[in-house]
């Protein structure tokens, strides 16, 4: 990517686009379970405290709606960078070094354990599914590999998003200078914004009128 394509597209990137499409469509899709999750919460307890008997499926329902939502959500943090770092220390250091930064974590840090976890959870779905694993309850649910199935899928998700990421990064780091200034995450954003020194804002405040000092220093 040149320079004048890189200005002209907005510091967009196609292919890092599409994979975060992907991951963002699937990730806002799977955010509806929070609603059925809302439902089964109220239903047992109204079970519970109502007719004075909790139902074990429910309870177990609602560990499994909350996990899958909770995963396919990192996903979406990843893609959409809103995970947690330590902003301060980030946003002082130069856009070189914050490039770097990203990179070396997501090769050295992130990509390995993602690979990990998808590798093995795979075998653990296979195990799972050969058995057909139910609850450890005698009530509980059946079919467990179902619940297990949605580890490898949302592992496989936060792959593809911080492989979106990577390539982002090493692009921008190749063409610095050249990406938009608001490529800044939401939160280092607003947190420049707290800490940035506004002088008409001083002056406001002081008992000298804005106006009346910029004349003064013009007249020195």
């Amino acid at each position: 990517m040149s320079h004048s394509a890189s200005k002209k597209s907005g510091g967009r990137i196609p292919v890092v686009d599409m994979l975060n499409g992907v991951v963002k469509r699937i990730a806002e899709l799977a955010a509806w379970l929070n609603v059925v999750l809302i439902g089964v919460i109220i239903i047992s307890v109204i079970w519970r405290y109502g007719f004075n008997n909790a139902l074990v499926e429910l309870e177990e329902l609602t560990w499994h709606l909350y996990a899958v939502a909770f995963m396919f959500g990192i996903a979406y943090c990843i893609s959409n960078d809103s995970h947690i770092r330590v902003d301060l220390v980030h946003m002082n250091v130069s856009r070189r070094t914050q490039h770097i930064i990203e990179i070396l974590g997501i090769v050295i840090l992130l990509l390995p354990f993602l690979i990990s976890i998808l590798d093995h959870s795979l075998s653990w779905v296979a195990d799972s599914y050969r058995v057909d694993e139910h609850s450890s309850s005698p009530t509980g649910l059946p079919h467990r590999w179902i619940i297990k199935g949605f580890l490898p899928a949302a592992f496989f998700l936060m792959l593809l998003a911080a492989l979106a990421r990577l390539i982002q990064e090493v692009l921008l780091l190749l063409h610095l200078g050249t990406e938009p200034e608001e490529l800044d995450p939401g939160r280092v954003t607003m947190i420049k914004k707290l800490f940035h020194v506004h002088p008409e804002a001083l002056y406001r405040d002081a008992d000298v009128p804005a106006e009346s000092t910029r004349k003064d220093r013009q007249g020195d």
